[in-house]
Parts: C-alpha cells; structure tokens; sequence
C-alpha cells in the first residue's frame, strides 16, 4: 500500500503558475569538496578551510528538489533549456530557501513540455543569491510510481 499523498508527475498535474518549494538546506562543506572533486576544480574559493563559496553551478539541479518534494513518479527525460543568473555567491554554513513556479507548459511536436522558474534566497537575510529557468520534457507521462 503506498500512503504517497503527492500528486503524480504527469501532463494533468502540471499548470502553469503552480508554485513549487519551499525547500531548505544548509550549504555543507563536503558538498562544496564533492563537487569540486567532480569537475576538477581546485578554485581555493571552494577548497580553502575557512571562507569557502560554493561553484555557482553546484545547485543548478534545485529543481530536482522542488519537482521531487511536490510530485510522485518523478520521470523528466530531456533537460532541454537552463538559464541562470547568479546575484551572490552560497557561502559553506549558509541557510537557502528555494521557491519556485511552473511558468509555462506545453505540446510540441507530441511531446510535453513545461517550464519551472525559481530562486535561491539566503533563509535568513532573504537576500536573492540565484534565479533560474529550466525547460524538460517530460517522458513517460503517469507510468512510473
């Protein structure tokens, strides 16, 4: 028996202006170091022990996040468009909180496609530090639970 409350990821469930979030998390310094690993970076701005920053796009997956905490059955397929601006750097030990909103769904060549808007703010100060818009087509509409 699944006590799963969210809706499912699928075509019906998406309108536009659906507000998505809040998440919170707190910017650890073994993702920073994880993610630095990853891509090679050795940037003492993400390496140093004390005053660290996160790369800019080590959070560009938040819509993951706020897609998962909202909906069940999560099957996005083709990333197809990401657009970011970058305000202020995430520092190591600070609080965000991510909102975001599906700004757009649609067909297209038989496929659908919806767009989601969302900022990062610091959870504390409410200071903008990110603002990004992801286009995905969503694959498998309603057949994974």
């Amino acid at each position: 028996m699944n006590n799963d409350e969210r809706p499912l990821m699928c075509a019906e469930n998406l309108r536009e202006g659906m507000k998505l979030g809040p998440i919170f998390y707190i910017v650890m310094p073994e993702q920073v170091e994880a993610f630095a690993r990853a891509t090679g970076n050795a940037n003492p701005l993400y390496t140093s022990p004390s005053d660290r920053i996160a790369p800019p796009t080590m959070r560009l997956q938040d819509y993951a996040l706020l897609i998962a905490e909202h909906f069940r059955g999560y099957s996005v397929g083709i990333h197809a468009r990401q657009r970011s601006e970058f305000y202020e750097p995430m520092s190591v030990g600070q609080a965000v909180r991510t909102d975001g909103h599906i700004s757009r769904t649609y067909r297209k060549r038989g496929k659908f496609y919806f767009e989601l808007e969302y900022e990062s703010r610091d959870a504390v100060s409410g200071q903008l530090l990110t603002r990004q818009a992801m286009t995905a087509v969503l694959l498998h509409e309603g057949a994974r639970e």
